[in-house]
């Protein structure tokens, strides 16, 4: 049961970091899901970021911004759109809502 609340949990939040991560700078897709692992400590992880990519450029949220020679290989850029900042923002006010809602919940506030 814990960890099917926990893969959930990750689901949910997955598009929220993915875009909060590409807000800082256009970045290939697999830098994006490396900085999200080293910033949570590894907790948080993405099992399959190219389809989360595809709905946000669906969606308009993200758009490719070219592609560039690496030390290896020739990697896409990503970059958020305008469109994609707005969604990000609506997504950070709720989270933030309904955190503290659930935090009032467990200190017992009325």
């Amino acid at each position: 049961m814990e960890a099917g609340l926990n893969l959930k949990l990750k689901k949910a939040l997955s598009e929220m970091l993915f875009l909060s991560i590409l807000e800082e700078q256009p970045r290939p897709i697999l830098e994006v899901s490396r900085l999200l692992g080293q910033r949570s400590g590894g907790v948080c992880s993405m099992q399959f970021p190219y389809a989360i990519v595809y709905r946000m450029m669906e969606n308009g949220y993200i758009v490719e911004q070219g592609s560039r020679k690496t030390q290896d290989r020739r990697r896409t850029f990503y970059a958020l759109t305008d469109s994609g900042k707005d969604y990000l923002r609506g997504l950070e006010k709720d989270y933030k809502n309904f955190i503290n809602a659930v935090n009032r919940v467990f200190s017992k506030e009325l």
